[in-house]
């Protein structure tokens, strides 16, 4: 047998015994509760403060068995709802077309790693694009990335120029 059938079993038997012994103290409560009812009134006395102490589970009109009240209540006053995602809203696609016209774009950034440099660009709406050497570009490719410009073989009309874009300021 495994260790969780072997917890599950013993996690259900508990169970089944606590159902028992509430039970069972529910029994004695009301017994207890309907003989002093009755030497009370044999007697013709109030309860004594200790019988007001004792504190028996109450059942509910429904049938409910309640063992203690609740006392503790969550305050949620501009604070947020712990149950709900951590992520929000739909994720926006963009209507854009996948590749870059180097046209419409200026080189804002290089991103120099140990292994692959990156060119940054950005259009006049403000879309960034991230371009790595051998990217496609609208009609071409990138070829290289140096210090400071991005290299790019287009071809229009049966034509390949190369473009040269600068770092924005320099």
């Amino acid at each position: 047998m495994r260790l969780s059938t072997i917890s599950t079993r013993a996690t259900t038997r508990l169970c089944i015994w606590l159902a028992v012994l509430t039970t069972v103290a529910l029994a004695r409560a009301e017994d207890g509760a309907k003989a002093g009812k009755a030497s009370t009134a044999a007697k013709g006395d109030s309860a004594t403060s200790a019988d007001a102490t004792v504190s028996a589970p109450i059942v509910t009109q429904s049938g409910q068995v309640v063992l203690r009240e609740n006392l503790y209540y969550y305050d949620a006053f501009n604070r947020r709802d712990p149950f709900r995602s951590l992520i929000d809203g739909a994720f926006n696609q963009s209507d854009r077309m996948d590749v870059v016209n180097l046209n419409v774009v200026q080189l804002v950034g290089i991103v120099r790693g140990e292994v692959d440099r990156f060119a940054l660009l950005e259009d006049a709406s403000g879309y960034s694009y991230i371009l790595r050497v051998g990217d496609r570009v609208h009609n071409g490719s990138v070829v290289s990335i140096g210090q400071d410009d991005l290299v790019a073989r287009v071809t229009n009309f049966g034509q390949t120029t190369t473009v040269r874009l600068r770092l924005v300021g320099r």
